[in-house]
């Protein structure tokens, strides 16, 4: 009896979360830079680059804290794509629509953002100097750090 009693307080919860999920990603897709970055609760100072690399600490971070550096690294990205003058309109909504379903406990993120940086091969010439080309360096970054969020803290 207390065995299919957890099973199904289980079942419930897992129902509860995955509503929570769909109504967070709801509102979080009306939300751009930094209001979605206040509805997680991070600061967004004005400094604050678009990592390009892999945080060393992404390795001995506490969940919050890596989980707080992938969603601070998807906004700068997100806001760096809106802003880019060069890309038809369209373009942009479609990658930032990618972006948006991008959390760091979800598995479908990495690849996600593989088949984004895909896409930005498809759609432009890439040189190593050009600004899509380091977004595509940003997006390989938080990717991994979303891999290493995974790996170190994913439960079931």
């Amino acid at each position: 009896m207390d065995i299919q009693r957890r099973a199904d307080d289980e079942a419930w919860d897992k129902r509860v979360d995955g509503r929570i999920s769909n109504i967070n990603q709801a509102v979080e897709k009306g939300l751009r830079g930094k209001a979605l970055a206040a509805l997680h609760g991070l600061p967004m100072p004005a400094e604050d680059e678009l990592a390009y690399e892999v945080d060393g600490s992404s390795d001995v971070d506490d969940p919050e804290t890596l989980r707080s550096k992938v969603f601070r690294r998807l906004i700068q990205i997100e806001d760096a794509i809106s802003q880019n003058r060069h890309l038809p309109e369209d373009t942009k909504r479609k990658w930032i629509a990618i972006l948006q379903k991008c959390y760091p406990g979800e598995a479908s993120s990495v690849v996600l953002l593989h088949d984004l940086t895909r896409d930005m091969n498809c759609w432009q010439e890439i040189d190593s100097e050009s600004e899509l080309s380091l977004l595509q360096t940003a997006i390989a970054a938080v990717a991994t750090t979303i891999e290493i969020y995974q790996r170190r803290f994913r439960t079931g």
